[in-house]
């Protein structure tokens, strides 16, 4: 080997850059790169490096997100639902600005037309691009923060809900809650209030949530924080799980 070549590759084995060190002969000996430039050069030798350390990076957070499947927004579709998400709000949406101005995504609407596949592939598309995300179901949440509370680290789990940069709540509504149940809900959107957003999905609509937290206060000032900074989407179209079988006419309802 060039002793040149040897010397820059154990200085970037000592850095830690083993992808580009395994990698440096080949690529210097590569015809295609002999009409570049000094830095087309450089750009590309780092992505060697780059793109498979934050590849990785996203692997990771994905798989400590908890979230139940793995969605894209490239296969949401968004021809299916008829109303309630036009093309450039779901275009504004994957550009991901929410995040950063921590704007919440309330996803209302009935039973299958795809909320928690949107809610998934915006986790998903979220980790890909550097963002953290962690899901719960509600029901899930709030054991967990009853569970806390009883050995006295309410305060401790609430704490550790506030550092994803987006929490992903699914199924609100789909059983009600009592006074406890909801108090400990209102606790949780309480911790992220202008900390960091909340994706939620639920099939009820704004004006049943006081009898569902069986306590109008607590609706009122749940929804207070909620909706403060928000996108709300209410959905509207045919079951989303059955489109595909419907456009293959695979169901009949006659």
């Amino acid at each position: 080997m060039n002793p040149q070549i040897s010397s820059l590759t154990t200085r970037l084995d000592y850095l830690g850059l083993a992808v580009m060190s395994n990698s440096l002969e080949s690529f210097l000996s590569d015809p295609a790169r002999k009409d570049e430039t000094l830095l087309d050069s450089l750009n590309a030798f780092l992505d060697i490096e780059y793109c498979l350390r934050k590849e990785g990076s996203a692997r990771t957070r994905i798989k400590e997100s908890g979230m139940p499947g793995m969605k894209r927004l490239e296969d949401y579709d968004l021809t299916w639902i008829k109303g309630g998400l036009s093309p450039a709000k779901f275009k504004e949406l994957s550009s991901l600005a929410f995040i950063e101005r921590k704007k919440n995504v309330v996803l209302l609407g009935p039973s299958g037309l795809g909320k928690t596949h949107l809610m998934l592939a915006l986790g998903h598309h979220a980790c890909m691009n550097g963002y953290t995300a962690y899901y719960l179901s509600c029901r899930d949440a709030i054991d967990a923060l009853k569970r806390a509370d009883n050995a006295g680290r309410l305060k401790r789990k609430l704490k550790w809900l506030t550092k994803p940069h987006v929490l992903l709540l699914d199924e609100v509504g789909y059983e009600s809650l009592s006074p406890e149940q909801a108090s400990m809900l209102f606790q949780l959107i309480n911790a992220r209030y202008e900390h960091g957003l909340i994706i939620i999905t639920s099939n009820k609509s704004f004006g049943k949530w006081a009898e569902l937290m069986s306590d109008e206060a607590v609706a009122t000032a749940m929804l207070d924080r909620l909706l403060h900074h928000a996108h709300v989407l209410s959905l509207k179209g045919d079951s989303y799980r059955m489109k595909d079988r419907l456009k293959a006419g695979a169901v009949n309802f006659d």
